[in-house]
């Protein structure tokens, strides 16, 4: 896996130029503003432990719902959110009650199980920042959660959801201002640059670990596992392999990768992973296959060096 030569390196960063160039507008267009780039962390880490923990009371009250108090709960949902996200949930708020009330569906059971910040800094978050008054500090986040969907006499169904969070702070405390559920096909951040020299030793890392897991998604590369992986890989797919549908190779990847610590013996990184499970759906008569919500993933994948790349060695739920 990765660049095998500068050579290598020096012919594919063109092309991965142009990737990210359109990945980055399709980003701007329908998602959070992409973070700036380092130092990732400029707040303290007091300011740290204070987002996180609001950002986890936001987004469980954000995945919970009652068909029999969707007014309420959509109150609640406007009252941790503010600029762009809350815009955006009162201009559908009115589609958002009737929607639940008509399938009386219950979100309930959120846990955010894993939280990983990014980056943050004072002031505004960037020169395109002007969609907001104050300037006192920004925040952007990864966080998985997971919670139970119940439709009036069906089985609860687990859900997983993966987010990008953008925080600001407000007079009222930290708030979720962006807020983009993470279905597949777009990095999640640009992992080398084509302007300053040789990629790094994170971003040749992150290709790499994406590379293994797309491969193992398709059915390959299983060598890149060892010790206790093999054994947590066949659990998960076994797992996802329970739920009703087909798989699809070529729709199975690695959809973005971060990395949540690394030492000069290991590392640990989130990654999220898409299997190409495929489930039968049928809607206004019409019937066809969409993506499984058991096919997608949360992992916390922890690697070792193998000369100049890298072995799988646990891969767990994140």
């Amino acid at each position: 896996m990765g660049w095998t030569s500068m050579q290598e390196w020096s012919k594919a960063s063109t092309v991965a130029g142009a990737l990210v160039l359109s990945a980055s507008i399709a980003w701007a267009a329908f998602g959070p503003k992409e973070a700036p780039p380092a130092p990732a962390w400029g707040l303290s880490q007091a300011d740290r432990a204070t987002i996180v923990a609001a950002a986890t009371q936001q987004l469980v009250t954000l995945n919970t719902m009652d068909p029999a108090h969707v007014f309420e709960g959509l109150d609640a949902w406007e009252r941790v959110t503010t600029a762009g996200e809350r815009d955006r949930l009162r201009e559908a708020r009115s589609v958002t009650h009737a929607r639940f009330l008509r399938e009386r569906v219950t979100l309930s059971a959120a846990r955010v199980t894993t939280v990983l910040p990014m980056s943050s800094g004072s002031g505004r978050y960037g020169p395109d920042d002007t969609d907001r008054t104050d300037d006192n500090g920004w925040a952007y986040l990864k966080a998985v959660v997971r919670l139970t969907s119940t439709k009036p006499g069906g089985r609860p169904v687990e859900l997983l959801r993966r987010y990008d969070v953008n925080m600001v702070l407000t007079p009222h405390g930290w708030r979720v201002s962006g807020l983009s559920d993470t279905p597949g096909g777009l990095d999640f951040l640009v992992t080398y640059s084509t302007t300053d020299g040789p990629p790094s030793r994170e971003s040749l890392m992150i290709k790499d670990v994406r590379e293994m897991l797309t491969d193992l998604a398709r059915g390959k590369g299983r060598d890149a596992l060892t010790g206790a992986a093999a054994g947590d890989f066949d659990r998960i797919w076994r797992r996802a392999a329970a739920h009703p549908g087909h798989f699809k190779a070529e729709e199975a990847e690695a959809v973005g990768t971060a990395i949540i610590r690394q030492d000069a013996g290991s590392a640990q990184l989130l990654s999220y992973v898409n299997l190409g499970l495929m489930e039968p759906v049928k809607e206004g008569g019409m019937s066809g296959f969409s993506p499984s919500e058991g096919g997608k993933l949360a992992l916390k994948v922890t690697v070792v060096p193998d000369g100049p790349h890298w072995k799988i060695t646990r891969l767990q739920d994140a």
